[in-house]
């Protein structure tokens, strides 16, 4: 069985910066990681060899500094890891991005499709599928588990209200959602392949392939800051405070004083309710 893994390196959350011009995520100089849902993939698709057999090419689409990531998973346990990397390709959206990656696919051969769910930096869910319908193979999103079972792909994924199970004959896309995997690294000297975008059609690749445009960002700002119920209001006052969201600027009371001091005010004042023994 040949199995591709696709994987994306994200940005550290807690780093993400915008091009104010662009309205792309800066990456040059944040720290990154691999998708945590692809990292899952990775290690479904090793279990699965180790099960039934077969390859595993792990692919990218992305900078040079994403062979840190396709490293890893070399010494994780993949067979093969090549990387897409043209600057032709900048500035796709999840279409352009299905498109290449679904080609470059094509020259791999690969009979199941892993991906994360989605990335933590878009949050889309988009490409895996758009692979699927690039292939024409059915493809599996919120995936919890595979198992092969007589030659056909038993697939279980998870719902909001439900746990569903589906069968399937290969070739087949599954796109895991995250899971608790620990993989062991161990040194190799297995090297990345780097492919540039000349077998694809550039009408349909990076900005050139992308219809998706992103007009803005910003930080939105919350109208009403927090919820304070306070115990002694009547199920009424409670109620019409919560539907009308709260208080929109509360004032802050700072209390000084020695311990005795405060625990005087404090239940003086009502905050805290005690019984007399």
């Amino acid at each position: 069985m040949r199995i591709v893994v696709c994987i994306k390196q994200v940005p550290d959350t807690a780093e993400v910066k915008i091009d104010p011009e662009t309205n792309n995520l800066v990456r040059q100089g944040i720290p990154s990681i691999m998708n945590p849902f692809d990292y899952t993939a990775l290690a479904e698709a090793l279990r699965l060899k180790r099960e039934n057999g077969g390859t595993i090419t792990v692919i990218s689409m992305g900078p040079e500094q994403v062979k840190k990531e396709l490293k890893m998973c070399l010494k994780m346990g993949a067979d093969r890891a090549v990387l897409l990397s043209d600057r032709k390709l900048g500035g796709a959206d999840t279409l352009a991005t299905g498109y290449a990656l679904a080609e470059a696919i094509k020259k791999i051969g690969g009979d199941l499709i892993l991906c994360g769910n989605e990335a933590i930096d878009g949050c889309t869910g988009q490409v895996g599928p758009m692979i699927g319908e690039y292939l024409n193979i059915p493809a599996f999103t919120y995936v919890t588990g595979l198992q092969m079972d007589k030659n056909r792909l038993k697939i279980s994924r998870k719902t909001e209200c439900s746990q569903e199970v589906y069968t399937c004959s290969l070739p087949a896309a599954a796109c895991m959602l995250k899971g608790g995997e620990e993989l062991k690294e161990q040194e190799t000297d297995r090297e990345i392949e780097v492919w540039n975008a000349d077998f694809l059609d550039p009408g349909r690749i990076g900005s050139a392939g992308s219809p998706t445009k992103v007009a803005g960002i910003s930080v939105s700002e919350r109208e009403k800051n927090f919820l304070y119920v306070d115990y002694r209001w009547d199920l009424e006052t409670r109620m019409e405070y919560i539907f009308n969201g709260g208080l929109s600027v509360k004032e802050t009371k700072i209390q000084r004083g020695s311990a005795r001091t405060l625990a005087a005010k404090i239940l003086g004042e009502g905050w805290v309710k005690y019984d007399q023994v």
